[in-house]
């Protein structure tokens, strides 16, 4: 598979084990701040801060700000773009190395960081539930699944 293709597949798994994909009457945290990684910070290319709700970086804030006067529709479209763009950032950034060192990581060692267990995740069972969905084994380099 591609590199892109990688991103994509490990950052749809994120979503599903952050419960972006979850349906019920009352959205995720997720779903509510159209963060499907439940990313914590991130920074624009100047620098400064994204919004955040609850600890994690808020779309839908971001968006509000970033295109006043649009539609409640427009705003949410624009606000889950852009955290799946970030998501997508984040991955590949990882997948560089960016977190560990300039190494590129096993899905265990990514989430190590990307899920920690001082937040209250359980970095193994994330490692291994991106790694199944993804086709990969927990203690395998991620970047050795491109072959495009």
């Amino acid at each position: 598979m591609t590199r892109q293709q990688l991103i994509e597949k490990i950052a749809r798994a994120i979503a599903e084990m952050e419960g972006s994909y979850v349906t019920c009457a009352k959205p995720t945290l997720a779903q509510r701040n159209a963060n499907p990684g439940n990313i914590r910070q991130w920074r624009d290319a100047r620098g400064n801060p994204y919004p955040t709700h609850r600890g994690y970086v808020d779309f839908v804030a971001w968006a509000s700000d970033r295109f006043p006067g649009a539609s409640r529709e427009d705003m949410s479209r624009r606000a889950l773009e852009e955290g799946w763009r970030i998501l997508r950032v984040l991955v590949g950034q990882c997948l560089d190395g960016k977190y560990t060192q300039g190494k590129p990581p096993t899905a265990e060692e990514m989430f190590r960081v990307y899920a920690p267990a001082a937040d209250g995740n359980h970095p193994a069972n994330y490692a291994r539930f991106v790694a199944d969905k993804i086709g990969a084994w927990p203690d395998q380099r991620l970047i050795d699944m491109v072959t495009a």
